[in-house]
């Protein structure tokens, strides 16, 4: 008897280890699993190398946005880990957005860079409403 408890009491664990390990993530397939997270930092560094093609950005901002780069790798590898690092998403996405308002860019990179910016903004909202994230 007491093995068939033990034996429940580990099965009802391991459930509620895959469960809570899932809800981290948010839903499966959804936009925050972290290969999409990883997809979505080389989306940026994709766009931001198609806006150095055209936009005329001194080294300061360049430095910027590298930095901002860096961290948003380094957020998508925490993420991978299951630790969400807010402060340097939110440094990452201000950094962008400090570039994209200060320079007054324009064209097809800007609007591609705006919109990257927007997903991981939803993304830090939807840490705040406690979503994803949290155990």
């Amino acid at each position: 008897m007491r093995q068939v408890i033990y034996v429940l009491f580990c099965s009802a664990v391991l459930v509620g280890f895959s469960t809570v390990a899932s809800a981290q993530f948010g839903p499966p397939n959804g936009p925050y699993q972290p290969q999409a997270v990883n997809n979505l930092v080389e989306r940026v560094q994709a766009d931001l190398n198609r806006g150095y093609d055209h936009w005329h950005l001194g080294n300061g901002e360049r430095e910027r946005l590298n930095n901002a780069e860096k961290q948003l790798r380094a957020f998508a590898h925490d993420w991978e880990h299951a630790r969400f690092d807010k402060d340097a998403l939110d440094h990452s996405i201000g950094a962008v957005q400090k570039v994209l308002n200060d320079n007054h860019l324009s064209g097809p990179e800007r609007d591609a860079l705006w919109n990257d910016v927007e997903q991981l903004r939803h993304m830090r909202e939807a840490y705040d409403r406690h979503e994803i994230g949290r155990w």
